[in-house]
């Protein structure tokens, strides 16, 4: 019997699971917060569903039996997936279930920036103001506007299909594309870091996050860009250094920001910073979400333990370079 535990609590996953697996699979839900309590409750696992439990290396190497870490999500920085990586350990994520969601979270961020609907729901509702003319400084038209995409994966390509009928020019930086390929099927142009940020007059956040990213919107890349300029996250949150974007929205360098991930992922409303600014939309982490794209999750989760159990290993989204014998 492969024994499976996942780490959180999900309303109505475990049906889906046990039908997606069948026999041969035990599924256990063990909702853990703390690394002890991970130690604890998955000593015979063989394979873990986690998003946000910390599996670190002192977890991974109290568990002797542990053979695949699966993510229940596109981001796997939760775990120490390189020293799982020497212990012959695979780590996995699912990349499908929501890029429609986030792609439509993105493109609508978008359109509220450019056509500024927050700006005036906000002047109508809490100032009580009917001024048509006040932002008026800001308004231009879609199809005279740049686009950043900052990676170019399934996701920001998505967006630039629901963005290509308005006619607005679409840049992108992502150093591991094709940029004649960007060019052909998406009318995209490939640039460099520094020129995305610097032509763009909204640039909407799609990279993973890992080293090379961790705070690449920073005070140095901040000052590339164009004053005013409106800023998308619905990536990661550490992908932004906080107090410099603060600055920046505060300065007015940063006009506007649609944020959808923080530092942390259940942060203190009532005293985080982002919170009491009037020129930022924030959402609780909900780009990716729908019904459809919960179900999607589950199962696409559960099929790549299944996968791995069976040994059909290119099948399973392995993030951490193991390539298991079979």
């Amino acid at each position: 019997m492969f024994k499976v535990v996942r780490t959180f609590e999900m309303d109505g996953a475990l049906e889906i699971e046990k039908s997606v697996l069948g026999p041969g699979f035990e599924v256990v839900e063990a909702p853990c917060a703390t690394e002890e309590e991970i130690i604890e409750k998955c000593q015979d696992a063989d394979a873990v569903i986690c998003v946000y439990e910390p599996f670190t290396k002192r977890v991974i190497d109290a568990l002797p039996n542990l053979k695949l870490i699966a993510f229940k999500s596109i981001g796997f920085n939760y775990a120490d997936y390189e020293h799982a990586a020497t212990k012959g350990i695979p780590v996995t994520h699912i990349v499908h279930f929501c890029t429609q969601e986030v792609a439509d979270y993105a493109t609508a961020a978008i359109l509220v920036c450019n056509r500024m609907l927050f700006q005036y729901n906000h002047d109508t509702h809490v100032l009580k103001e009917w001024n048509l003319f006040k932002h008026m400084d800001r308004m231009h038209r879609l199809a005279n506007q740049t686009i950043g995409l900052l990676g170019f994966g399934n996701i920001p390509r998505l967006v630039a299909k629901r963005l290509a009928p308005y006619g607005c020019e679409i840049v992108a930086y992502d150093p591991f594309c094709d940029a004649d390929q960007a060019m052909e099927e998406y009318g995209v142009k490939l640039l460099p870091l520094e020129d995305v940020l610097a032509q763009s007059d909204i640039i909407s956040l799609h990279l993973p996050l890992n080293k090379a990213t961790k705070g690449i919107i920073n005070k140095d890349t901040i000052a590339l860009m164009k004053e005013g300029v409106s800023l998308i996250n619905s990536a990661r949150g550490p992908i932004i250094v906080d107090e410099d974007f603060i600055e920046a929205i505060v300065s007015g360098k940063i006009g506007f920001a649609v944020i959808d991930v923080l530092e942390e992922e259940y942060p203190d409303m009532n005293t985080h910073p982002f919170a009491s600014r009037d020129n930022i939309v924030l959402t609780p982490h909900i780009a990716f979400l729908s019904q459809e794209s919960i179900y999607d999750g589950i199962v696409e989760c559960a099929e790549n333990v299944k996968n791995f159990a069976e040994g059909h290993y290119e099948k399973c989204a392995i993030v951490n370079g193991v390539k298991p014998e079979k």
